[in-house]
C-alpha cells in the first residue's frame, strides 16, 4: 500500500536551526533597518541621533521583554558573553555606539533617547550592562547616571576610571599601549572638558568619584578581574573603584583571574555569567 505521506528529510535536519519557525504572534515594533542575520538570530540595524545600534531579537521573547546591553565591543568575544544564552531564554540583546563621546554628557544625552525608544517598545524598564573594557566605563556611567534603570552589572576587565589612559607612562607601561593611550587620554580630555590627568581623575563623573547612586541602588555587579592586565591596570581601576563601592555598601563579587591579560574577555563556558544575571534580573523566574 502506497504511502501517501512523503517526508521532507533535508527540512528536518535543519530544525534545530530555524529558530523563528515558531516564533510567537507577539509583534514588537522595531525600529526601521536592515535586518541581517547575527550569530543564528535576527538582528535590526538602526540609526537613532546619528549613532548605530542593533537589537537583536530572540525568537520568543520573555514576559516582561528583558534585554541585555553590551555597552561597547559587541561584536567582540560574543560565544563567551552571556548574550547568546540570553537570547535562547527570551532576552533581547542590544548596543548602541556612542563610543567617540566616551559617555560624556552629551553621550549620555544620546543614550538617553536609545533607552526612550526601547522604552516605547515595551521592554522592561531595567536591563542586564555588560561592561567589557571601556564597557565598564560606559556601564558604570550610565548606572550612576540612571541607576533605576540598571537590574544587574556584568563586568570584565572594566574601565572604572576615567584618566585609566593618561595614568599610562613609558615607565609603567611598553612603549606601543603608552603611545596608544597617550593619543587616548588626549580625546578624554576634550570629551570631559579637562586638561590634564589630574583632571580626569579628580572630574566628578569619574566612576571612583560617582559611585553612590550605584552603591545607594544596590545594583548587583559581577566583574572578572584580569591580574595581568596591562592595557587597564586594575590596581587603579576595578581594585579602587570596588573598596569605595564596598566600603559604600555596594553589592559587587569580584573573581580573581590571576594569570589573565586584557584579553580574552569572558568565559570558555559563559553559563556562571548568564546565571548571574538571570539570578537578579527583576521579573524574572530562572
Amino acid at each position: 500500500m502506497a504511502d501517501n505521506h512523503t517526508i521532507d528529510y533535508a527540512l528536518l535536519r535543519n530544525a534545530g536551526t530555524e529558530k523563528y519557525f515558531f516564533e510567537t504572534n507577539k509583534k514588537i515594533a522595531y525600529p526601521e533597518g536592515e535586518v541581517v542575520e547575527w550569530y543564528g538570530y535576527r538582528r535590526h540595524n538602526f540609526e537613532l541621533e546619528g549613532c548605530k545600534g542593533f537589537i537583536v531579537e530572540p525568537p520568543h521573547p520573555a514576559p516582561g521583554l528583558p534585554w541585555h546591553w553590551c555597552t561597547q565591543w559587541a561584536e567582540a568575544f560574543v560565544p563567551r558573553t552571556p548574550a547568546l544564552q540570553l537570547l535562547e531564554r527570551g532576552f533581547h540583546h542590544v548596543h548602541f555606539n556612542v563610543f567617540e563621546t566616551y559617555f560624556n554628557d552629551e553621550g549620555i544625552a544620546k543614550v538617553e533617547k536609545f533607552y526612550a525608544m526601547l522604552q516605547s517598545m515595551g521592554f522592561h524598564k531595567k536591563a542586564a550592562l555588560t561592561g567589557m573594557s571601556y564597557g565598564g566605563l560606559f556601564s558604570l556611567r550610565w548606572a550612576a547616571e540612571h541607576p533605576e534603570t540598571v537590574g544587574a552589572i556584568y563586568l570584565d576587565a572594566p574601565v572604572c576610571n576615567l584618566a585609566f589612559a593618561a595614568e599610562k607612562t613609558e615607565q609603567n607601561s611598553p612603549y606601543e599601549i603608552y603611545e596608544r593611550h597617550s593619543g587616548e587620554a588626549r580625546k578624554h580630555f576634550v570629551a570631559y572638558n579637562v586638561k590634564d590627568y589630574e583632571g580626569l581623575l579628580e572630574h566628578p563623573k569619574n566612576p571612583l568619584n560617582n559611585y553612590l547612586p550605584i552603591a545607594k541602588a544596590r545594583i548587583p555587579i559581577l566583574a572578572l578581574r584580569a591580574g595581568q592586565d596591562k592595557t587597564v591596570f586594575p590596581e587603579s581601576n576595578i581594585d579602587a573603584f570596588s573598596s569605595r563601592l564596598i566600603a559604600a555598601g555596594g553589592d559587587i563579587k569580584i573573581i580573581n583571574r590571576n594569570l589573565y591579560g586584557h584579553h580574552p574577555h569572558g568565559m570558555d563556558d559563559p553559563t556562571p555569567l548568564t546565571g548571574f544575571i538571570l539570578q537578579h534580573y527583576p521579573d524574572f523566574e530562572i
